[in-house]
């Protein structure tokens, strides 16, 4: 198998990584596609990194069994590989080329409006799952009024708290409003954050280009799993 570890993630790679999620291969309660993009936003916007061991468990489920079933060596070191790269590489956009930052939601189309609802809510709820692990760390944001707007966006799409169910109106508002939500979060932390951050070279060279890139492709993470 070619080694990949170093070469920037590719839309091939995410429809590979898209099709393991989807399969009978990991937990029912593991992250889709749209799920992981939000999770990983949330990591490479927050207050400090996190170490593999905390984060990579939870791409995997929440289930008592949840560790994925590769097939073989190359199929384990070929997803893991991907998967770090994809996160190296919201890393890099979001502090490299911040401006240039989308979900993945953003860069897909969608044949039916329930298909981009459940994308949506699976990535808010991603990027909310991302906060647990260092939630104290993250209280910070909790406790300034006039930034916690940005983490509002996230919970009404994850369709959590009060707001509810929100009209067409308020959800398009909010589902256009992420990125510069996720940008603001960034931006938040910038100050607290304890050493500089650091993004791949590779994954850092290939950010813009990635974000400008439309996929202009029909996801298949709202499909049910086999």
């Amino acid at each position: 198998m070619n080694d990949r570890t170093h070469n920037p993630v590719t839309a091939d790679e995410l429809g590979e990584l898209e099709d393991f999620l989807l399969s009978g291969k990991v937990s029912q309660s593991a992250m889709d596609l749209d799920m992981l993009d939000g999770f990983f936003a949330s990591l490479a916007a927050g207050p400090e990194p996190l170490p593999t061991g905390q984060w990579l468990p939870l791409v995997w489920g929440t289930d008592a069994d949840s560790a994925p079933q590769f097939v073989s060596p190359d199929e384990m070191q070929s997803i893991l590989s991907i998967i770090v790269r994809y996160k190296e590489l919201v890393e890099a956009v979001l502090l490299r080329t911040p401006g240039t930052y989308l979900p993945l939601f953003s860069r897909c189309s969608f044949s039916e409006q329930s298909e981009e609802r459940s994308a949506v809510e699976n990535w808010a709820r991603g990027f909310l799952v991302g906060i647990e692990p260092a939630r104290e760390t993250w209280q910070p944001l909790f406790e300034e009024d006039t930034d916690f707007s940005a983490l509002a966006p996230m919970f009404l799409l994850a369709n959590i708290g009060e707001e509810r169910d929100p009209d067409d109106l308020r959800w398009s508002e909010c589902r256009d409003g992420i990125a510069e939500s996720v940008r603001a979060i960034h931006r938040f932390w910038t100050p607290f954050r304890s050493r500089p951050a650091k993004a791949d070279r590779a994954a850092a060279a290939d950010a813009s280009d990635w974000q400008a890139d439309d996929l202009n492709h029909e996801c298949k993470c709202r499909r049910d799993k086999q």
